[in-house]
């Protein structure tokens, strides 16, 4: 499937979120790895792909009002896992996941609160040279 990335303005914070659209299928994917906003537009009838899909064909999954997002790398990992969580019990959850997990070089959270991305670096072990926002 191809897909073309763009880089829009987030509808719940106004920071730069990502947009994967699927132009062969028309699915599309919005992520916001400032705030934790996210939508998904999938479709869910798989059998009719490429014939004439109905409104019924498609599932739209939007969470609009995040509680925020998490960026979380491994010391022997490739990337960066980003997130977003729906409440504050989603936040506990992935903390205490976290606290669990073994080779965490770092993990963050952030949240739009007051207008404002406030970000929370809970485990910071980079090496001299990496940076925090583009981890």
């Amino acid at each position: 499937m191809g897909s073309v990335i763009d880089y829009i303005e987030c509808p719940n914070c106004k920071q730069e979120a990502y947009d994967d659209f699927y132009y062969k299928t028309g699915e599309e994917y919005i992520n916001c790895n400032n705030c934790g906003y996210y939508k998904s537009t999938t479709i869910i009838n798989r059998e009719k792909l490429f014939t004439e899909l109905t409104d019924e064909d498609w599932e739209v999954v939007e969470l609009k009002n995040p509680y925020g997002a998490y960026r979380i790398k491994q010391a022997d990992g490739v990337g960066t896992a980003c997130g977003s969580v729906e409440d504050v019990d989603g936040y506990n959850a992935i903390k205490k996941a976290v606290n669990e997990m073994e080779n965490v070089e770092y993990f963050s959270f952030s949240r739009f609160v007051d207008g404002e991305i406030k970000v929370e670096y809970i485990i910071n072990n980079l090496q001299d040279g990496e940076s925090n926002t583009g981890v």
